[in-house]
């Protein structure tokens, strides 16, 4: 039987969706796991948030600086071995951590772990995309973004059984990505076809982008308000005095929003149309965040509101990666996935500044106004997306 489910031609496909799939959940399991990991050391090691945060800012950093040659390293070397070597990369340097306790090569390291894990995220989903069957397409990435969210969300549960001191919590997470390099050189089936040399290059990634222009800034969106949320919603929640448990309560129910939701708005988005289905997620994310400032006042009101919210905002993620699939053809995904993840990339520090900004500027309901305000900016091209 295991012998048939390795070899059987016919069951190909499956292992190849199997490998992007798997990539995504290992990916979101580690980061789970490492970006708390990273900052509570670093705290223990100097006492500085400052640090801590300017830190997880280098992964965005790598992930900026990496993705518009990333296309050009998949016409080089062959996907799957720069998939398991960069796993491969990811797993040795999560052991520096606790064996060189030095800030300086905790950044280093940090950026080149950014880099490995960039590859691996543009791989699967270029590849995925690849795999989709086009009436599906949106559905099968919706089951690849609850994948990720699962994973993150276990690695979440991981720091809390193994603590962050020692190097427990490090060798899980470096055997996390280790033995994610197994299938990913075992399993056969049809490859990640990478673009010519001509489609490959950091200028096309421009040109590419041009293609899909309401998915590229749909991963920008979801980079700004996915961060923004998860990083503030503490803050704002502190200064209308919930108390840290019901924070964590809070924080959770999102994160089972953007857990459960994916799929239907998957399987949605394919019978509405993805460009429609990205304007009434605009809709959504303008209005959740108004409905949650009289709902603030009363804690049972927000827990669905929150619900709901970040499990719609998610949808960015979803839905845009469907809709590049659509526009865009086979020889250029890997670069139009590469400008979703760059644009993912400067969401993510774009939106924690500004809307912290906001929350300093309006207290604390600026946090809220804020980002209804950021997905505001996509109400044009919503409008476009609807009329077309």
């Amino acid at each position: 039987m295991a012998l048939t489910l390795l070899t059987d031609p016919a069951l190909g496909r499956a292992r190849s969706l199997f490998i992007t799939i798997m990539c995504g959940g290992l990916a979101g399991c580690g980061f789970g796991l490492l970006m708390p990991l990273i900052s509570l050391n670093l705290e223990a090691m100097t006492g500085s948030g400052a640090l801590a945060g300017a830190n997880a800012a280098v992964a965005a950093l790598a992930m900026i600086a990496a993705t518009p040659f990333i296309p050009g390293f998949f016409s080089r070397v062959a996907p799957r071995v720069l998939i398991a070597g960069s796993l491969a990369i990811i797993a040795i340097g999560i052991l520096v951590f606790p064996a060189v306790r030095e800030v300086w090569v905790w950044f280093l390291t940090r950026f080149v772990i950014g880099l490995g894990v960039t590859v691996v995220f543009i791989a699967s989903e270029t590849w995925i995309n690849q795999l989709a069957k086009p009436e599906r397409r949106a559905s099968l990435l919706a089951v690849y973004a609850t994948v990720l969210s699962a994973g993150f969300g276990s690695g979440g549960l991981l720091l809390a059984a193994l603590g962050s001191e020692g190097w427990a919590p490090w060798v899980a997470a470096a055997a996390i990505y280790g033995f994610g390099v197994i299938p990913v050189l075992v399993l056969k089936g049809p490859e990640l076809q990478p673009p010519s040399h001509d489609e490959a290059s950091p200028a096309t990634l421009l040109a590419t982008a041009r293609l899909a222009p309401a998915a590229i800034i749909a991963g920008f969106l979801f980079g700004a308000l996915e961060n923004s949320f998860f990083a503030l919603m503490p803050v704002y929640g502190e200064r209308i005095g919930y108390s840290t448990a019901l924070l964590g309560l809070l924080m959770t129910t999102g994160a089972m929003g953007a857990l459960l939701l994916q799929i239907p708005i998957g399987h949605f988005a394919d019978r509405m149309g993805r460009a429609r289905t990205l304007a009434l997620i605009t809709l959504a994310a303008i209005a959740l965040p108004l409905l949650a400032i009289p709902a603030g006042n009363a804690a049972l009101l927000l827990f669905p509101v929150v619900f709901l919210y970040v499990g719609i905002a998610s949808a960015y993620y979803t839905v845009g990666l469907a809709l590049i699939g659509e526009k865009v053809d086979m020889g250029r995904l890997a670069a139009a996935n590469a400008a979703f993840i760059f644009a993912y990339g400067c969401g993510s520090l774009f939106g924690p500044v500004t809307v912290g900004a906001a929350t300093d500027a309006v207290n604390p309901q600026g946090f809220l106004i804020a980002l209804s305000v950021i997905a505001a900016f996509y109400l044009p091209l919503a409008w476009k997306n609807w009329r077309g």
